[in-house]
């Protein structure tokens, strides 16, 4: 199996629980979106608080995204307008980085040359992820929700599918090209950063997942905080509005990254005076 595959296998990723006043629980657990087959990421924990939810909560209704009217939006969305194209909106030192940084991936600038920088991004990404055994029918989220839907569980989402992809259409066009600058740069100087978020994940580090992301971000705080800090607040606001009111048990299945660090969810929870027990 690929390498990430043999550090996840029977690992102990991490799982924050919120006991309600009607004895009710909240369960939070940080999902990858996408993995390679073999791993064993079904702890004691996670199993028994599937079990006892009444309501599973994911970031977007994933089947959603294969709807014909919203994948015209994304087409019409990735492509530049005409006569723009992604060489013509990068100086020549940005242009060489996503160069290298897409053939680290297997793929070439001249494939992409008509996309918008922000879609770029996530090609390349996705990519280099297939290219190491990664696959998103692998992931957590994808994996429960399939999961769920079969058993009759009662389905929550966060956002709405249009919703998730309008955080990278609405980008402004600057901060696009640092998401596509700042990612091609990374797969070149660290090409096993991916491995790294998955180990720390299958391990339940935390810290290490919170460094990882902001590392990756650093250099760019307006994407960091559009597409983790804002979304993690309005999520914090949902839960705190409406899960923590009703008489329901909840297992809430979101990004890893997004329940890490001061900036995650359960930090925020606890900063509003809610007790969360978890690392």
């Amino acid at each position: 199996p690929p390498p990430a595959a043999a550090a996840a296998a029977g690992g102990e990723p991490a799982i924050w629980t919120i006991k309600k006043a009607n004895g009710a629980t909240i369960t939070l657990f940080g999902s990858v979106h996408i993995l390679p087959g073999g791993e064993k990421w079904r702890t004691e924990a996670l199993t028994a608080a599937y079990k006892a939810a009444d309501v599973v909560v994911f970031e977007t209704n994933l089947e959603a995204m294969q709807d014909s009217d919203l994948q015209a939006y994304l087409v019409k969305n990735a492509m530049n307008p005409a006569g723009v194209t992604l060489s013509s909106l990068l100086s020549p030192e940005q242009k060489e980085t996503v160069t290298k940084g897409a053939a680290v991936a297997g793929v070439s600038f001249s494939a992409m040359d008509g996309f918008r920088p922000w879609f770029a991004a996530l090609q390349i990404s996705v990519a280099y992820a297939v290219s190491q055994g990664f696959s998103p029918d692998q992931g957590v989220d994808k994996t429960i929700e399939g999961e769920a839907k079969g058993d009759g569980k009662a389905l929550d989402y966060f956002e709405k599918a249009r919703e998730q992809l309008d955080l990278f259409i609405e980008l402004p066009e600057k901060q696009q090209i640092d998401f596509l600058v700042l990612g091609a740069q990374e797969l070149i100087d660290k090409p096993d950063e991916l491995k790294k978020l998955v180990d720390a994940w299958a391990r339940g580090d935390v810290t290490a997942i919170d460094d990882l992301m902001n590392e990756g971000l650093e250099d760019s705080p307006e994407v960091a905080k559009k597409l983790l800090e804002d979304r993690n607040r309005r999520w914090v606001e949902k839960i705190e509005t409406f899960y923590m009111k009703d008489k329901n048990s909840y297992l809430i299945v979101v990004g890893a990254g997004h329940l890490a660090g001061e900036k995650g969810v359960p930090a925020m929870l606890r900063d509003e005076g809610v007790e969360v027990t978890g690392p």
